[in-house]
């Protein structure tokens, strides 16, 4: 039995954290034992001032030279350790959260709609990642041992340590200043930020429309003021950091100075020794260096914070993963649905209500009805894309949920509406980029949705690079080629939307046989379709009016039903494929003049207030076969 144990983001992140404390203990007693190696300047100048100027023994001094440069080698190599263990902090982490944080960013859209473009996880974790291998981190490991210094400085003077005290605490409300100010202007900055790259990836990914419009510069426009905005909250934030960074060098040089003149008055009335005066300056120096360097990397380390807020939120916000002690074997006889309703990511209204349908192994269903009906949102819901708010959709009378992502992505094949081919080989593409397909099973996809001949005529065949999104290929190559995906790996459910909107007759024809081939070897098929040929090979139909189920049944019957007068759905080509066992056509069946599109197929407005278009007026006699049969949902909702 298969087992789903995958972590949700949110525990992924919490584990990730927690795997952060042992390597950070370790590295905060490197820098504590660094910190008190760096007391070797100014004990190396009291012991020079006091002693060796006193003694003028050269034995003295050469001993002490020696024993400085031992330990401040000792402290150069606990830097250099500090520093390579940090990076490797960052990129542990990194690569703890990458793959869920990389998952999580493909199905954002599947959560948040439309709001998805808020959300950049992998960017959030690189800006982590930067910020714990750069000196960050370790200027904050080093502000808890200021406390040596002060108290050196205590032991030294207690006046000393007064205004050492006065001028760390200035420095700390000043940093917290800085935190409170830029803030707000670190979370515009990185809104605005985003709302520039989007507009540029849509450009980019839009670019032939706009060459072939003109639309070049009004985007431009359009990006240069989020670009400029952009640059101005840049500058602002430039400004800030160089305004606290040079007040805190003035107060730390002051500081400086200051405790030379003190200690210098001190020595002069006699409370302390010239090489103590000399120690203290130098360790209130490195005391208020931490200081200095926080305020410095200030803008990085209230960046980073604003990023872990930002992936704790989002985390929380992803459905958590369910945890499938047993797996449930693969679907093989029946899709059922059940009063399911729809809302789409990132909406608050139901945009499918009330859809109910049951069909077996064998069956082909076809979808039809008006452009915005719900066609797409509800085989979303069929394939798991999108969770439904009510209802159930069953596999084999198990929920969808209780099979595993693994089990589904066998068991289901998805040619969306809008096809979006990766960058990688033909190959790559129909086998899904899984590294365990064979040669062999990319190569029955292929034949089976009628690509293989078309694919071996290119130069390089299954090896021929699509470029990034496909962009080598043609409209109608990259639908054949997504219809051998979502054939690849012989799934139970092949749902397609839209499947023949960029084909050719003979493409057409391909897609047909190949729908005659799976029901044959027992699949289930779902076509969304507005030209009739995409469901020629379809037996049986569901039409969907304003995201309700409107009638369901036979094709024949339905067709008949909801279009009288015009028949049957005809096949593009002149013969039918031979698995199907019907005989050679040279007439299409009658279509409207507009060509046979379903949508114009569907009742007008004045047919629609027809009783028969439901089966339930004058027209619905009982001797009627296409209303004895059809399944009329509003009329059974009626009944209960």
């Amino acid at each position: 039995m298969k087992q789903g144990m995958r972590n949700s983001a949110e525990v992924q992140l919490r584990n990730a954290l927690r795997t952060l404390r042992k390597p950070l203990i370790g590295i905060s007693a490197i820098s504590c034992l660094g910190n008190v190696l760096m007391l070797t300047g100014p004990i190396f100048m009291m012991l020079v001032y006091n002693k060796v100027l006193s003694s003028k023994s050269l034995p003295t001094l050469v001993a002490l030279s020696l024993l400085a440069l031992l330990l401040y080698a000792f402290y150069g190599l606990l830097e250099g350790l500090r520093g390579r263990l940090m990076a490797r902090v960052g990129i542990t982490f990194d690569h703890r959260l990458a793959p869920t944080l990389f998952e999580a960013t493909l199905k954002l859209p599947l959560h948040f709609g439309p709001h998805a473009r808020n959300h950049d996880p992998l960017q959030d974790l690189a800006s982590i990642r930067n910020y714990l291998m750069g000196p960050g981190p370790a200027a904050l490991l080093d502000l808890p041992w200021m406390p040596i210094y002060f108290t050196i400085l205590l032991l030294i003077n207690p006046i000393l340590f007064l205004a050492a005290g006065a001028g760390a605490l200035f420095l700390v409300i000043l940093s917290l200043i800085n935190e409170y100010v830029t803030k707000g202007t670190i979370k515009s900055a990185n809104q605005v930020h985003s709302a520039t790259m989007t507009l540029l990836l849509d450009a980019r990914r839009n670019s032939e429309a706009a060459a072939a419009m003109s639309m070049g510069d009004d985007l431009c426009k359009r990006w240069g003021s989020s670009y400029v905005n952009s640059i101005s909250h840049a500058r602002s934030l430039a400004d800030h950091a160089s305004v606290f960074g040079a007040i805190s060098k003035t107060v730390r040089h002051v500081l400086q100075s200051a405790m030379l003149a003190l200690g210098a008055y001190l020595v002069i009335e006699a409370q302390m020794s010239p090489g103590a005066m000399i120690a203290s300056s130098v360790i209130l120096a490195r005391a208020l260096t931490p200081i200095d360097q926080v305020i410095g990397n200030w803008r990085n380390t209230s960046a980073a914070l604003q990023a872990l807020r930002r992936l704790r939120l989002l985390t929380s916000k992803l459905p958590k993963a369910v945890q499938q002690q047993h797996g449930m074997p693969r679907p093989h006889h029946a899709l059922s649905v059940r009063d399911v309703a729809i809302v789409p990511p990132g909406g608050a209204v139901a945009t499918v209500a009330g859809v109910s349908f049951e069909i077996e192994a064998g069956d082909a269903l076809g979808i039809i009805g008006p452009s915005g009906c719900g066609k797409s949102t509800l085989v979303r819901a069929l394939v798991g894309a999108w969770p439904t708010a009510r209802g159930e959709v069953r596999f084999d009378n198990a929920l969808i949920g209780q099979y595993s992502p693994d089990a589904l992505a066998d068991a289901i094949g998805h040619l969306p509406q809008s096809i979006e081919l990766f960058d990688g080989t033909i190959a790559e593409n129909i086998a899904r980029f899984r590294k365990d397909a064979t040669t062999e099973q990319v190569i029955e996809a292929a034949r089976l949705a009628g690509v293989h001949d078309m694919i071996l005529a290119f130069p390089l065949g299954y090896d021929t690079p699509v470029g990034e999104g496909g962009a080598t290929l043609s409209g109608g190559q990259r639908q054949r080629i997504g219809l051998a995906r979502a054939l690849f790996g012989n799934p139970f459910l092949i749902v397609l939307d839209e499947p023949n909107s960029n084909l050719d007759p003979l493409g057409e024809q391909s897609l047909n046989d190949a729908i005659h081939q799976m029901r044959q070897a027992g699949k289930i098929v779902v076509i969304v379709a507005h030209r009739p040929s995409a469901i020629f090979a379809a037996n049986k139909i569901l039409s969907v009016r304003g995201g309700r189920a409107e009638m369901f049944g036979p094709k024949e019957q339905v067709l008949a039903a909801l279009f009288p007068r015009i028949g049957q759905p005809h096949k593009p080509s002149q013969m039918m494929g031979p698995q199907s066992g019907g005989t050679a056509i040279t007439q299409p069946g009658p279509v409207t003049a507009t060509g046979g599109v379903i949508s114009e197929l569907h009742p007008t407005a004045s047919t629609q207030s027809e009783p028969e278009v439901l089966g339930v007026g004058p027209s619905a006699r009982t001797d009627s076969p296409a209303t004895a049969t059809v399944t009329s949902l509003d009329a059974t909702r009626a009944q209960r």
